[in-house]
Protein backbone atom coordinates (compact mmCIF):
# COMPACT_ATOMS: atom_id res chain seq x y z
CA UNK A 1 0.00 0.00 0.00
CA UNK A 2 2.90 2.40 1.06
CA UNK A 3 4.60 2.04 -3.01
CA UNK A 4 0.87 2.69 -3.95
CA UNK A 5 0.38 5.96 -2.30
CA UNK A 6 4.08 6.72 -3.20
CA UNK A 7 3.37 6.35 -6.77
CA UNK A 8 0.59 8.20 -7.18
CA UNK A 9 1.92 11.08 -4.88
CA UNK A 10 4.90 11.41 -6.75
CA UNK A 11 2.81 11.23 -10.10
CA UNK A 12 0.49 13.98 -8.98
CA UNK A 13 3.37 16.47 -7.83
CA UNK A 14 5.44 15.87 -10.91
CA UNK A 15 2.81 16.48 -13.39
CA UNK A 16 2.93 20.10 -12.38
CA UNK A 17 6.59 20.79 -10.83
CA UNK A 18 7.80 19.02 -14.66
CA UNK A 19 6.86 22.51 -15.93
CA UNK A 20 8.23 23.93 -13.53
CA UNK A 21 11.54 22.12 -14.11
CA UNK A 22 11.50 22.86 -17.78
CA UNK A 23 10.68 26.52 -17.40
CA UNK A 24 13.93 26.53 -15.56
CA UNK A 25 16.09 24.77 -17.93
CA UNK A 26 14.43 26.79 -21.13
CA UNK A 27 15.35 29.87 -19.34
CA UNK A 28 18.81 28.96 -18.43
CA UNK A 29 19.52 27.99 -22.16
CA UNK A 30 17.76 31.30 -23.40
CA UNK A 31 19.15 33.83 -20.63
CA UNK A 32 23.12 31.99 -21.67
CA UNK A 33 22.67 32.20 -25.38
CA UNK A 34 20.96 36.42 -25.00
CA UNK A 35 24.09 36.91 -22.50
CA UNK A 36 26.41 35.78 -24.90
CA UNK A 37 25.88 37.41 -27.49
CA UNK A 38 25.41 40.90 -24.72
CA UNK A 39 28.80 40.22 -23.51
CA UNK A 40 30.15 40.87 -26.88
CA UNK A 41 28.69 44.54 -27.06
CA UNK A 42 29.65 46.88 -24.40
CA UNK A 43 26.90 48.71 -22.63
CA UNK A 44 25.06 45.57 -21.62
CA UNK A 45 26.59 44.88 -18.32
CA UNK A 46 23.01 45.87 -16.50
CA UNK A 47 21.09 43.41 -18.45
CA UNK A 48 23.64 41.26 -17.63
CA UNK A 49 23.37 41.46 -14.30
CA UNK A 50 19.14 41.52 -14.28
CA UNK A 51 19.28 38.28 -16.54
CA UNK A 52 21.78 36.67 -14.16
CA UNK A 53 19.96 37.61 -10.95
CA UNK A 54 16.21 36.90 -12.52
CA UNK A 55 17.63 33.10 -13.58
CA UNK A 56 18.51 32.77 -10.07
CA UNK A 57 16.06 33.93 -8.54
CA UNK A 58 13.88 31.24 -10.88
CA UNK A 59 16.15 28.89 -9.82
CA UNK A 60 15.72 29.43 -6.27
CA UNK A 61 11.68 29.60 -6.99
CA UNK A 62 11.72 26.08 -8.81
CA UNK A 63 12.86 24.37 -4.92
CA UNK A 64 10.22 26.81 -3.22
CA UNK A 65 7.45 25.42 -5.63
CA UNK A 66 8.84 22.00 -4.68
CA UNK A 67 8.00 22.21 -1.15
CA UNK A 68 4.58 24.11 -1.38
CA UNK A 69 3.04 21.61 -4.25
CA UNK A 70 4.04 18.82 -1.45
CA UNK A 71 2.46 20.68 1.28
CA UNK A 72 -0.70 21.69 -0.81
CA UNK A 73 -1.23 18.52 -1.71
CA UNK A 74 -1.00 17.43 1.60
CA UNK A 75 -3.61 19.72 2.81
CA UNK A 76 -5.93 19.04 -0.42
CA UNK A 77 -5.86 14.98 -0.03
CA UNK A 78 -6.40 15.00 3.46
CA UNK A 79 -8.54 18.03 4.61
CA UNK A 80 -10.77 19.05 1.74
CA UNK A 81 -13.29 16.54 -0.37
CA UNK A 82 -10.64 14.64 -1.27
CA UNK A 83 -9.86 13.68 2.59
CA UNK A 84 -13.11 10.96 2.30
CA UNK A 85 -11.39 8.84 -0.22
CA UNK A 86 -7.86 8.96 0.97
CA UNK A 87 -9.02 8.35 4.55
CA UNK A 88 -10.76 5.47 2.97
CA UNK A 89 -7.99 3.74 1.66
CA UNK A 90 -6.49 0.89 3.96
CA UNK A 91 -3.58 2.72 5.02
CA UNK A 92 -2.51 3.68 8.72
CA UNK A 93 -2.16 7.70 9.56
CA UNK A 94 1.86 6.84 9.62
CA UNK A 95 1.75 5.66 5.92
CA UNK A 96 -0.19 8.06 4.46
CA UNK A 97 1.75 10.95 6.17
CA UNK A 98 4.71 9.50 5.75
CA UNK A 99 3.92 8.77 1.78
CA UNK A 100 3.44 12.34 1.61
CA UNK A 101 6.28 13.42 3.49
CA UNK A 102 8.44 11.43 1.07
CA UNK A 103 7.31 12.44 -1.99
CA UNK A 104 7.74 15.72 -1.03
CA UNK A 105 11.10 15.11 -0.24
CA UNK A 106 12.00 13.54 -3.46
CA UNK A 107 10.19 16.71 -5.44
CA UNK A 108 12.23 18.97 -3.34
CA UNK A 109 15.44 17.11 -4.09
CA UNK A 110 14.98 17.14 -7.83
CA UNK A 111 13.69 19.89 -7.92
CA UNK A 112 17.44 21.55 -6.36
CA UNK A 113 19.27 18.46 -8.74
CA UNK A 114 17.77 20.23 -11.39
CA UNK A 115 18.55 24.04 -10.29
CA UNK A 116 21.98 23.05 -9.78
CA UNK A 117 22.38 21.85 -13.51
CA UNK A 118 20.20 24.80 -15.20
CA UNK A 119 23.23 26.71 -13.03
CA UNK A 120 25.77 25.16 -14.67
CA UNK A 121 24.56 25.40 -17.59
CA UNK A 122 23.63 29.23 -17.28
CA UNK A 123 27.45 29.59 -15.76
CA UNK A 124 29.09 27.27 -18.63
CA UNK A 125 31.78 29.52 -20.55
CA UNK A 126 32.41 32.84 -19.29
CA UNK A 127 35.43 34.84 -19.88
CA UNK A 128 37.45 36.02 -17.06
CA UNK A 129 36.68 39.79 -17.35
CA UNK A 130 32.99 39.03 -17.28
CA UNK A 131 30.79 40.42 -14.63
CA UNK A 132 29.73 36.84 -14.46
CA UNK A 133 32.77 35.71 -13.73
CA UNK A 134 33.13 38.03 -10.79
CA UNK A 135 29.76 36.58 -9.59
CA UNK A 136 31.38 32.87 -9.98
CA UNK A 137 34.48 33.55 -7.51
CA UNK A 138 32.39 34.89 -5.06
CA UNK A 139 30.30 31.58 -5.20
CA UNK A 140 33.64 30.04 -5.60
CA UNK A 141 34.92 31.21 -2.41
CA UNK A 142 31.57 30.31 -0.56
CA UNK A 143 32.20 26.60 -1.89
CA UNK A 144 35.75 27.00 -0.71
CA UNK A 145 34.37 28.13 3.02
CA UNK A 146 32.35 25.08 2.73
CA UNK A 147 34.67 22.82 1.55
CA UNK A 148 37.17 24.24 4.68
CA UNK A 149 34.41 23.82 7.02
CA UNK A 150 33.79 19.81 5.86
CA UNK A 151 37.05 19.07 5.92
CA UNK A 152 37.34 17.59 9.19
CA UNK A 153 35.29 14.25 8.65
CA UNK A 154 33.49 14.54 12.08
CA UNK A 155 32.35 17.89 10.73
CA UNK A 156 31.22 15.94 7.23
CA UNK A 157 29.22 13.44 9.32
CA UNK A 158 27.46 16.24 11.42
CA UNK A 159 26.97 17.87 8.14
CA UNK A 160 25.14 15.21 6.45
CA UNK A 161 23.45 14.49 9.73
CA UNK A 162 21.94 17.93 9.43
CA UNK A 163 21.33 17.81 5.85
CA UNK A 164 18.88 14.39 6.72
CA UNK A 165 17.01 15.68 9.35
CA UNK A 166 16.52 19.98 8.03
CA UNK A 167 15.12 19.20 4.77
CA UNK A 168 12.16 17.10 6.28
CA UNK A 169 11.88 20.12 8.58
CA UNK A 170 10.08 22.80 7.06
CA UNK A 171 7.32 20.33 5.68
CA UNK A 172 6.54 18.87 8.93
CA UNK A 173 6.05 22.08 10.77
CA UNK A 174 3.29 23.03 7.83
CA UNK A 175 1.63 19.68 8.28
CA UNK A 176 1.25 20.03 11.79
CA UNK A 177 -0.18 23.19 11.43
CA UNK A 178 -2.25 22.19 8.43
CA UNK A 179 -3.40 19.86 11.12
CA UNK A 180 -4.39 22.57 13.59
CA UNK A 181 -5.86 24.57 10.85
CA UNK A 182 -8.21 22.00 9.84
CA UNK A 183 -10.04 21.37 13.36
CA UNK A 184 -11.46 24.92 12.17
CA UNK A 185 -15.23 24.70 10.80
CA UNK A 186 -14.46 27.89 8.87
CA UNK A 187 -11.74 29.92 7.14
CA UNK A 188 -9.39 27.24 7.52
CA UNK A 189 -6.94 29.03 5.33
CA UNK A 190 -6.85 32.33 7.46
CA UNK A 191 -6.19 30.33 10.77
CA UNK A 192 -3.35 28.27 9.20
CA UNK A 193 -1.73 31.12 7.82
CA UNK A 194 -2.05 32.78 11.29
CA UNK A 195 -0.86 29.96 12.94
CA UNK A 196 2.32 29.63 10.69
CA UNK A 197 2.85 32.96 11.42
CA UNK A 198 2.85 32.69 14.86
CA UNK A 199 5.03 29.67 14.70
CA UNK A 200 7.17 31.62 12.58
CA UNK A 201 7.83 34.54 15.15
CA UNK A 202 8.09 32.31 18.00
CA UNK A 203 10.93 30.32 16.47
CA UNK A 204 12.69 33.14 15.94
CA UNK A 205 12.46 34.71 19.32
CA UNK A 206 13.08 30.94 20.80
CA UNK A 207 16.19 30.85 18.18
CA UNK A 208 17.43 34.48 19.05
CA UNK A 209 17.18 34.47 22.61
CA UNK A 210 17.50 31.40 23.78
CA UNK A 211 19.43 29.04 21.87
CA UNK A 212 22.16 32.14 20.50
CA UNK A 213 23.49 32.29 23.99
CA UNK A 214 23.50 28.07 24.26
CA UNK A 215 25.35 27.75 21.07
CA UNK A 216 27.64 30.52 21.59
CA UNK A 217 28.49 29.00 25.13
CA UNK A 218 28.77 25.56 23.50
CA UNK A 219 31.10 26.68 21.03
CA UNK A 220 33.67 27.19 23.50
CA UNK A 221 33.71 23.79 24.69
CA UNK A 222 33.67 22.26 21.37
CA UNK A 223 31.83 23.60 17.76
CA UNK A 224 31.14 19.73 17.20
CA UNK A 225 28.77 20.20 20.85
CA UNK A 226 27.09 22.99 18.99
CA UNK A 227 26.41 20.51 15.74
CA UNK A 228 24.89 18.13 17.56
CA UNK A 229 22.54 19.76 19.55
CA UNK A 230 21.47 21.70 16.60
CA UNK A 231 20.94 18.32 14.98
CA UNK A 232 19.40 16.84 18.52
CA UNK A 233 16.72 20.48 17.98
CA UNK A 234 16.10 20.08 14.54
CA UNK A 235 15.45 16.15 14.71
CA UNK A 236 13.04 16.78 18.26
CA UNK A 237 11.42 19.65 15.97
CA UNK A 238 10.49 16.60 12.92
CA UNK A 239 9.55 13.96 16.25
CA UNK A 240 6.80 16.34 17.44
CA UNK A 241 5.68 17.35 14.42
CA UNK A 242 4.87 13.90 12.42
CA UNK A 243 3.57 12.25 16.07
CA UNK A 244 1.31 15.61 16.41
CA UNK A 245 0.12 14.83 12.71
CA UNK A 246 -0.38 11.34 12.78
CA UNK A 247 -2.63 12.12 15.84
CA UNK A 248 -4.50 14.60 13.82
CA UNK A 249 -5.51 12.14 11.62
CA UNK A 250 -5.96 9.31 13.40
CA UNK A 251 -8.40 10.75 15.89
CA UNK A 252 -8.97 14.31 15.16
CA UNK A 253 -9.44 14.75 11.38
CA UNK A 254 -12.67 17.47 10.75
CA UNK A 255 -14.22 17.30 6.70
CA UNK A 256 -16.75 19.78 7.58
CA UNK A 257 -16.37 22.85 6.57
Amino acid sequence: MVGKLLKHDLYALFRVLMFFMIGTVVLAAVGRGLLAVSEKREGFELITLLVCLFYIFSALALIIAAYCLGISRFYKTLFTGEGYLTLSLPASPSQLLGSKLLSSLIAVVAASAVSIGACSLFFIGWEEDSLIHLILELFSSGFSSFRLAISDPLSAVEFAVYLVVSLPMMLLVAYAVLCIGQMFTKRRKLYSFLIFLGVYLVGELFFELCLIPIFEATDTVSTHLTGWLLIAIVSAVDAVCFFFSRYVLHNKVNLVG
